[in-house]
């Protein structure tokens, strides 16, 4: 496997133990350059220090930091099929970035960046950077559109280009030419550089936002608004299919730099300290998982989960059999937790407004992902009848998502298919 190097200008000293500590065991080397008057001693073995003989007030360039990648590149030597990447002393990446980095062989290995949750109140205006991911794809390799951070290039390539010192798109100008040059790039959208990581106010916290479908006003006003939410909740009305309204929320959500979208139903209520539960929960996930829920059943077809039916007396409360988080097989669609680093969305092959809690979880799965049931009790004021039952629309829908994945899965399955007592609280528009 490669090596790789992070080619690191250096020039705030108070960020230097809190990178000693996270690049640490990413089994990388990491290359601070600094002027002699920045010097500050890096004492461990996996990291190289570089000094310019200059001091940091006679550097004239335009952009400081890039000047000094250049003069790295000139005095050093660059092995040929080693990786390099140029961060800044504030930049930081995900933990399975460089493990996935070594095992490949492209000349050129582009990943996504996040740019934080929040544009901190004290940024200039040069530095107010979007919050918005921006995700490897060849049509985003343009000026304004990928930062150096993104690109780990092979020595042979690296040592024969330097940076423009003159303006803020340098990094971008070097991308655009490997593209329009024909190297030889592969694209990783599911590995993440995290942008001005250490950046005071600006990587504050999961960033969790709401969204739902409606087709009442009123429901939506009276019920799920009176939650104890954060921020925007975000709503479309009346969409053509849930699957189809739904992936327009996950598209604006994504958009404002969400880390967690929750699609909740009109008539969901959340009393509070609820996302703090969810938040917990969440944190005790295997790295796999795609998409959660609140309720729904296991691996054996159990319901699983808590929740109030309002309708009914009793709590439905599996913690007797359960622990939580607990695999799923299908979900009640009145919560759905997306995890948005997978790029999940729905199928828009479906139709109608039923199913997508199955659907979802076979969709995790056909990525080789997870989808767990967690412990956070909610209320679900749902006006369905109990007399309610499915009609030939539902079962056409069951039907295909049957035939396309129970052969490979071995299980189609519904909160809607239980025996005694009978349990299902999802609601279409036509009867929320």
């Amino acid at each position: 496997m490669r090596t790789v190097h992070i080619i690191l200008p250096f020039s705030r000293p108070e960020n230097k133990d809190k990178l000693i500590e996270a690049y640490r065991p990413m089994d990388i080397v990491l290359h601070p350059i600094m002027f002699v008057d920045e010097e500050t001693g890096f004492n461990e073995p996996w990291i190289s220090p570089f000094i310019i003989a200059e001091n940091a007030t006679d550097c004239k360039a335009n952009m400081p930091g890039v000047y000094k990648r250049n003069k790295w590149i000139e005095g050093n030597f660059i092995s040929d099929e080693d990786y390099y990447l140029t961060a800044d002393d504030d930049d930081f990446y995900e933990t399975n970035v460089f493990d996935e980095i070594r095992q490949m062989d492209d000349d050129i290995v582009i990943i996504s960046m996040k740019r934080g949750k929040n544009i901190p109140k004290e940024a200039g205006i040069v530095r107010s950077y979007p919050t918005t991911t921006l995700v490897a794809k060849p049509e985003n390799v343009q000026i304004g559109m990928i930062s150096s951070q993104q690109s780990f290039v092979k020595g042979k390539i690296f040592k024969a280009h330097t940076f423009n010192d003159t303006w803020h798109c340098g990094d971008g100008e070097i991308a655009v030419h490997h593209k329009d040059d024909g190297e030889q790039i592969a694209y990783r959208p599911d590995l993440y550089a995290l942008f001005n990581y250490f950046e005071p106010g600006r990587w504050e916290g999961t960033k969790i936002s709401f969204g739902c479908i409606t087709n009442d006003a009123y429901r939506l006003n009276t019920v799920l608004k009176k939650s104890d939410l954060p921020g925007e909740l975000h709503f479309i009305i009346n969409p053509e299919s849930a699957t189809k309204g739904l992936n327009k929320l996950l598209d604006v959500m994504d958009q404002e730099g969400a880390d967690i979208a929750i699609l909740v139903h009109q008539d969901m209520y959340f009393r509070n300290g609820w996302l703090e539960k969810v938040r917990a929960q969440l944190e005790l996930l295997p790295d796999d998982w795609w998409v959660a829920g609140i309720i729904g059943k296991d691996l054996e077809g159990r319901m699983c989960g808590r929740l109030h039916d309002m309708r009914i007396v009793d709590n439905i409360d599996s913690s007797e059999i359960h622990t939580f988080p607990q695999p799923a097989c299908c979900f009640d669609e009145c919560c759905l937790i997306i995890n948005m680093k997978r790029g999940f969305r729905f199928d828009e092959e479906l139709d109608g407004f039923d199913m997508y809690g199955t659907m979802c979880v076979l969709q995790a799965w056909e990525n080789q992902g997870g989808a767990y049931i967690i412990d956070a009790f909610a209320e679900h004021y749902c006006s369905r009848s109990f007399g309610w039952f499915p009609d030939e629309d539902f079962k056409r829908r069951y039907k295909w998502l049957y035939n396309r994945y129970n052969e490979r899965f071995g299980t189609v399955d519904s909160t809607v298919f239980v025996s005694k007592p009978r349990f299902e609280t999802s609601a279409a528009p036509d009867a929320a």
